[in-house]
């Protein structure tokens, strides 16, 4: 695998992500996977942008019936010795080579790790019981593709450990490639609106708090912004009280999330929207603080979750281009945050 420009791999997610489904696919047909049974329990293990895809996985799972949390795999060096948080663990790492992941698999119940790469024949693929590899496609310094497959990844691996067989898997490449399109030039809108803005908050609830916990990061790696994430209704608990003129928010959902922006429009914040709501639903749409990026009708799930990242992943490239910053090209690296490649 090897580091390619962020705009190109943006671009390029239809045809991996077409490549994804057919490499986990493969893989889940020979995989001797035990179902995952409601009183069951399941753990997503990950760091970094693997962590933040978790809360997607999590929530599909918990509204199944199956108790399920992400675990950041750092904070399992913290158990005691041989104790087991759960039945079932979800491992991943899109380069395999994440040290605090593959550390803790070794401690997890053997039989009970399927772990998720990219590199099918990562170091992680040594510590897991199952590999469902993305496909060993190239991806920018600051995920995209690995991200968006990553999901994909989770959902497929739905319909076969616990018979929750999401719609439209088939149809995300092309959902992807009329989003890049149909977001682009709202995503264009919307960084310029954040030129000036020093910080930018995210929010969701459920499934979009992936979209909002990795929008938030890519916003820090890329374009070094501080940035905080949140879920929607814990976000009225206070944290929202710093927003002011120079702030920026970007809210992902349908529900609380529009009365949310309404609140604080008139207050100068540089508000972005993703959302499937009927702009008939929205107080005030064509507010000068505001930019609607609307979802396609009737799309739900894991392929939500793929496009909503998307709109980060998009808004992402065009202020890199109008801030000059190379995204992938890091102030501050850590030489222990990957394994040395052999």
């Amino acid at each position: 695998m090897e580091r390619i420009n962020y705009d190109r791999a943006v671009r390029d997610q239809p045809i991996n992500l077409e490549r994804a489904h057919r490499s986990v696919l493969r893989a889940l047909d020979s995989a001797p996977i035990e179902p995952w049974a409601p009183g069951d329990t399941v753990a997503v293990v990950a760091m970094g942008a693997s962590s933040h895809s978790a809360h997607a996985l999590v929530f599909a799972l918990v509204a199944a019936g199956i108790r399920a949390f992400p675990l950041t795999a750092s904070d399992a060096s913290f158990y005691a010795h041989g104790s087991q948080p759960a039945d079932h663990y979800v491992i991943v790492s899109e380069s395999g080579r994440s040290p605090e992941p593959i550390e803790a698999a070794r401690h997890f119940t053997r039989g009970r790790r399927i772990g998720i790469t990219n590199v099918a024949d990562s170091p992680l693929a040594e510590v897991v019981d199952v590999v469902l590899s993305l496909g060993n496609f190239d991806d920018a310094g600051v995920y995209t593709i690995g991200y968006s497959a990553t999901l994909l990844a989770y959902a497929l691996l739905c319909g076969r450990a616990c018979d929750r067989s999401a719609e439209g898997l088939p149809e995300v490449p092309n959902r992807v490639a009329a989003g890049l399109e149909e977001f682009d030039a709202p995503a264009h809108r919307m960084a310029e609106k954040l030129r000036d803005t020093r910080t930018v908050d995210f929010v969701g609830q459920g499934m979009s708090l992936a979209a909002a916990s990795e929008g938030a990061l890519m916003f820090r790696e890329a374009l070094a912004i501080p940035t905080a994430a949140f879920d929607t209704y814990q976000y009225l608990h206070g944290p929202m009280e710093p927003l002011r003129a120079g702030s920026g928010l970007i809210i992902f959902g349908d529900g609380r999330e529009l009365t949310l922006v309404d609140s604080v429009l008139d207050a100068g914040v540089q508000t972005c929207l993703i959302t499937a709501a009927s702009t008939s639903d929205l107080p005030r749409p064509t507010h000068e603080n505001l930019e609607v990026i609307r979802l396609p009708d009737g799309v739900n799930g894991f392929v939500r979750s793929i496009l909503e990242g998307l709109v980060s992943q998009l808004i992402v490239g065009h202020h890199a281009a109008v801030s000059g910053r190379v995204p992938g090209e890091f102030t501050y690296r850590q030489a222990d945050t990957k394994l040395p490649v052999e």
